[in-house]
């Protein structure tokens, strides 16, 4: 059994009556096309949080992080969100949903260890979430399907957390499995699996260490920015339905959007399809097209809607120098999350890793911060250990 058995034993007495493992994950391609139900391709990795659970006889909600030696500790009466409580704000957004939801949640002991790298923007918070939705809806609600837990998760984030719905982050836990990447159609509220051949390769995850103070803040911008570009697109008698119907010329046709908001909204509306033909080329067998698709998507994050940054561009140069004219080969590279840092992922040959790992070098002394590299593989989800 897990050591996070022994680890909640030992805290409470008691083992857990359930054990829970989500992994972490990145987006390949349509990181920021929920908004405008689009498309994201994302992956999961060989990394995992784990999540256990055991009920107590009181009203209270005991958390214990193992990897950060925290204990947090709150009653039923009183589950509102602080923000000293941190990352035990998550779990208390899944108890919150599901009580609102009209089922019946105990005190309960919960203990969690994450193999997750921190702060590098794969998914650490969502898969608390996940790990802590599964694990009440397997004790108190075992009938609840899916699409029901998926809406409890994201009324989550976006009632008590009061952040976005991160739809392809839940999807991509639930769904994914090892050897494929997950698309999601945020129209559809759908996800499938997408075989991903990366045989004598190696998928490469770069943490730049950059420290990222206004990140979230700034691609909340740009989002808006693209949002308010379509309410005026809406006003013209030919405006498409939704944002998802969106073309480069219908918005070339309308006044008054700045240049600057006009290259971001087309950014958008070609990563959408960036992601179907990513698809369709994995489907085909067609590599090198997948790899010109994922090259591209990163020149467009970088000039169309400027959320990278000279670090994440140099990483990503790195990788493409081995890259050889008119050699079809599966080489690309890009950023990945919300930018301004953070990680870039590479797939290389995998006899050209040691050498991307050297190149790397470099990196310290030109921007003064030490990159951090994670080799992973596509992996399955969540599961109940």
């Amino acid at each position: 059994m897990h050591k996070i058995v022994a680890h909640h034993t030992g805290e409470y007495e008691a083992g857990p009556d359930l054990t829970v493992a989500v992994p972490g994950r990145f987006h390949l391609l349509g990181d920021h096309t929920w908004f405008a139900r689009g498309n994201t391709l994302s992956m999961a990795i060989n990394y995992s949080l784990y999540l256990s659970v055991s009920i107590r006889p009181d009203q209270n909600y005991r958390l214990y992080s193992v990897s950060l030696n925290e204990r947090k500790k709150v009653s039923a009466s009183n589950l509102k969100f602080r923000k000293e409580d941190r990352w035990a704000n998550s779990v208390k957004a899944v108890i919150s949903s599901f009580i609102e939801f009209g089922i019946a949640i105990p005190g309960l002991n919960f203990t969690i260890m994450s193999e997750i790298p921190a702060d590098a923007g794969l998914g650490t918070p969502n898969a608390l979430k996940v790990a802590a939705g599964i694990a009440l809806a397997r004790l108190f609600a075992p009938s609840l399907d899916e699409s029901t837990l998926v809406a409890l998760l994201e009324r989550a984030n976006t009632h008590f957390l009061k952040t976005y719905a991160h739809r392809a982050d839940i999807l991509c836990a639930l769904t994914a499995k090892q050897n494929h990447l997950v698309r999601t159609d945020h129209n559809k509220i759908t996800a499938d699996l997408v075989k991903f051949p990366v045989e004598g390769h190696s998928i490469i995850l770069t943490d730049s260490r950059v420290p990222r103070l206004l990140a979230r803040e700034e691609l909340s911008y740009r989002i808006q920015e693209c949002i308010r570009a379509y309410e005026l697109v809406k006003a013209s008698p030919d405006a498409p339905a939704d944002f998802n119907h969106m073309t480069e010329e219908i918005l070339e046709e309308i006044d008054g959007i700045p240049e600057s908001v006009r290259r971001r909204v087309i950014f958008i509306i070609r990563e959408s399809e960036s992601v179907r033909e990513a698809v369709s080329a994995l489907n085909s067998g067609e590599l090198l097209a997948f790899s010109r698709i994922v090259n591209r998507s990163h020149e467009g994050l970088r000039d169309r809607f400027e959320i990278s940054c000279p670090e994440l561009d140099w990483l990503v140069k790195r990788a493409l120098e081995f890259i050889v004219p008119d050699v079809p080969e599966l080489i690309c590279s890009r950023m990945t999350g919300r930018g301004f840092g953070g990680c870039t992922y590479a797939v290389i040959k995998s006899q050209d890793s040691a050498q991307y790992a050297h190149k790397l070098d470099e990196y310290e002394r030109i921007f003064g911060f030490k990159p951090v590299q994670y080799p992973v593989v596509p992996s399955d989800g969540a599961r109940v250990l």
